[in-house]
């Protein structure tokens, strides 16, 4: 018996997230519930969570609940956390009539564009979507349910008033994925490098991202990267953060222009590797638990598909390409440390991590489409969530029944061949 240090990883993939707001709601409710049985059984310690697009907002959520913040005594219990994620999607949720209405017209759209009706392509930057947005605002419609800056201020009110110094002590992290599309790089936007950045982290990384990764960059936690991380090209304008450096090749010096962001899908989702950069081996979590939305596989060969289809399966190989490829990464590094040990550099910097999978049920999973990612109607998020509780409350049960025996990835990425064929 012990205590794991786990960190948190969320996929995203638009409402379907609602997945991952049951998963970490019964995680928290777990582990509050553990911590009081005393020396009952395994427990585990939430060092760290990463996230894109829906899973970057999950992850902001419980980080937010869970560390001190000098304007809300709430903050930095896993009450808090639990109240955050819950109102992160109530809110998110269509809940007025002119919402639900603006939810239905979207859904019914979307499945005549499924069934090969001709729609005119959507263009983010058209003066007619602001037009339409300012419609459904006089009509009603909440700022939260319309912008993900309303949303997150909303969301996180006290920002600016987190404390940041017990932050650094209680070892707890955040980080968002998303991609500046000028530049090409993958960045993510880190509560450790707002430390860094305030003299506060007690073991900064030594790489400097200017000279040595000038395609993997590490910002300031902020709402705007948040945001960034989930604003969809097809649909939104790329989130604009002003006066970002950026590196210059076959320089040292580096220019100062606005940044533009899109969705992490197209970079990390969610970022993983990061969780493990720049920390002594003993604060790098023991495991990492993937929640994930994307679904490995197809339920049946694709003997013929239709462009929607196609377009699905894409989405879906997009958002598990980087993630696959991350979590491969540290497979490898595990096999390097059981063949020659970790006494001698470079493994004495690494430790054995277990990289775990929570997934969604394959009936569910399987009876999604692309089209369903923008579905905001509270009872079909509020069955997500169920899912995801109960799913989430098995899991963890196994968990801490089987301890070594319990399955790990990549084999529990996968659906048993009874459910891809049944």
């Amino acid at each position: 018996m012990g205590t794991k240090k786990i960190a948190l990883a969320c996929q995203g993939g638009g409402t379907h997230a609602a997945f991952t707001w049951g998963v970490l709601g019964e995680i928290l409710k777990t582990k509050a519930a553990w911590d009081a049985q005393g020396d009952s059984g395994d427990k585990i310690d939430i060092v760290a969570l990463s996230g894109t697009s829906a899973g970057a907002l999950c992850a902001l959520a419980t980080w937010y609940g869970l560390v001190p913040n000098q304007a809300d005594p709430a903050c930095g219990s896993i009450d808090k956390a639990v109240e955050r994620l819950d109102f992160l999607w109530t809110t998110f949720a269509a809940r007025t009539p002119v919402e639900a209405a603006f939810n239905q017209f979207v859904a019914s759209m979307l499945a005549l564009k499924s069934t090969g009706v001709p729609f005119p392509g959507t263009d983010p930057y058209a003066g007619y979507g602001a037009v339409g947005l300012g419609a459904l605002a006089a009509l009603g419609a909440r700022p939260q349910f319309l912008g993900f800056a309303a949303l997150l201020e909303a969301l996180c009110p006290h920002f600016d008033a987190i404390d940041w110094i017990k932050v650094a002590d209680l070892n707890r992290r955040v980080v968002a994925g998303a991609i500046e599309i000028v530049s090409g790089n993958f960045e993510i936007f880190d509560s450790d490098k707002t430390l860094e950045e305030r003299g506060l982290l007690a073991e900064a990384p030594r790489v400097d991202q200017y000279k040595e990764t000038r395609w993997r960059m590490r910002r300031a936690l902020s709402l705007e990267g948040v945001a960034a991380s989930g604003t969809l090209p097809d649909l939104l304008p790329a989130q604009v953060i002003e006066n970002m450096s950026f590196p210059v090749c076959h320089s040292s010096e580096a220019v100062i222009r606005n940044g533009y962001y899109w969705d992490g899908l197209y970079s990390q989702n969610p970022p993983v590797r990061n969780l493990l950069d720049g920390r002594s081996k003993e604060n790098k979590p023991d495991e990492i638990w993937v929640i994930r939305i994307n679904p490995q596989e197809m339920r049946e060969n694709p003997a013929r598909m239709t462009p929607e289809a196609i377009s699905d399966r894409e989405n879906d190989l997009a958002g598990n390409l980087s993630l696959n490829q991350e979590l491969d990464h540290i497979l490898t590094v595990n096999r390097w440390l059981e063949k020659y040990g970790d006494e001698h550099p470079p493994l004495n910097a690494h430790k054995t991590v277990i990289v775990r999978t929570i997934k969604m049920l394959p009936e569910t999973v399987w009876g999604m489409s692309h089209t369903t990612k923008f579905d905001r109607a509270p009872e079909y998020l509020h069955r997500l969530r169920d899912e995801g509780h109960e799913v989430a409350r098995r899991w963890l049960g196994d968990w801490r029944a089987r301890g070594a025996d319990f399955p790990s990835y990549p084999d529990d990425a996968r659906y048993p061949p009874s459910a891809r064929t049944g």
